[in-house]
Formats: C-alpha cells, sequence, structure tokens
C-alpha cells in the first residue's frame, strides 16, 4: 500500500511539474504559469474535503480520472486574459485592479458555461448501478468536486492572486513558435 500511494504521489507532482512548464512555455509569463498551475493543488485540496465530508473514498481510478489540463483550463483563459487586458497599452488611464476587473468580467460566463459542460457529461455515470455505480461513481464525484474547486479557483482566487503578481508594466510575451506558425498558415 505504501508503494502504490509513494507511486500515485510521485506521478501528480510529475504531472503537476509538466502542467508548468508547458504553461510557462505558452503563456511566457512564470507568474502566470504558477497562478494557473495553483489551480490543480486547489482542485486536489477542494475535491479531496467535499469526498470526505460526502464519505465518498478515493480510491486510484478516482486520482487517475482527473485530467490536469481539463482542470488548469477555465484558468488558462482567465489569467491569459487577465495578462493580455494588463500588458494593453490602450486604457492607461485604468488601475490594475480596474483592469483585471474589466479582463475577469469579459470571460467570466464562457468559463462557468465550459466547466457546467464538463459536468453535465458526467450526470450519466451517477445512475449507474451495483458494481459498476461502486466502481464509477467515486470516480464521478472525484471528477465532478475537482472541476467545481477548478471553476471556483478560477472566478474567485485566479483574479486576486493576479492582482497581486502582476505589475503594470508588465508586457505580454509572444511564443516565437506560435507566431511562425500563425504567419505561416496565415491564421489570424
Amino acid at each position: 500500500m505504501h508503494h502504490t500511494t509513494h507511486t500515485v504521489l510521485r506521478n501528480l507532482a510529475e504531472g503537476i511539474l509538466l502542467v508548468v512548464t508547458v504553461l510557462f512555455l505558452f503563456l511566457g509569463n512564470i507568474r502566470s504559469a504558477l497562478i494557473v498551475a495553483t489551480t490543480i493543488p486547489f482542485a486536489l485540496l477542494f475535491a479531496s474535503i467535499l469526498l470526505d465530508l460526502r464519505h465518498i473514498p478515493a480510491n486510484l481510478l478516482s486520482l487517475g480520472a482527473l485530467d490536469f489540463g481539463m482542470v488548469v483550463d477555465g484558468s488558462v483563459v482567465m489569467v491569459e486574459n487577465i495578462l493580455r487586458h494588463v500588458t494593453r497599452k490602450n486604457g492607461e488611464h485604468l488601475s490594475l485592479g480596474a483592469k483585471i476587473g474589466m479582463a475577469a468580467h469579459e470571460v467570466q460566463r464562457p468559463v462557468f458555461y465550459a466547466r457546467l459542460i464538463i459536468i453535465t457529461a458526467y450526470l450519466p455515470i451517477f445512475t449507474l448501478q451495483r458494481v459498476e455505480g461502486r466502481l464509477f461513481r467515486p470516480m464521478a464525484w472525484t471528477v465532478v468536486f475537482a472541476l467545481l474547486g477548478a471553476l471556483l479557483f478560477s472566478l474567485l482566487l485566479a483574479p486576486i492572486l493576479a492582482s497581486y503578481l502582476f505589475k503594470p508594466n508588465m508586457r505580454e510575451w509572444h511564443n516565437p513558435l506560435l507566431v511562425a506558425w500563425v504567419s505561416c498558415t496565415g491564421a489570424n
């Protein structure tokens, strides 16, 4: 049991480290990457607390079903939009808090609805009975609780963390690989 727990924790840590690396490469800003990566432990803690309150056992299937990309996508959208607003040259008369508020308000509905759609996709699993229900319902609860935690983080905590970590004179970084790809394909 100790070996299994160690393996799961190592895999979770490696997954978080990989997500932070990929986020940094694409966002180009370590502060943005750290804010977004903080979503993962927050969502896992949120799911663990709710699972414990509902007396639902977490198992390897439950933890293995957590897709970190699915967990962080709302925060990526929120933080990237905040970064875009903060680094924008027009609107210099606005305070940092006003820019963050506008950026968060701009994407809060799409982030909420995207989460709601993913959570809705898990609803049929809750109707499973007998062995199938015992096996897959804890997994569905774990994913739904983690997604709810990630939603709370992206809507409430990510803008607050951005207000502490972002500076008014920040510059937006454009990934040269993505810029080259856009110029080659002619996509706008």
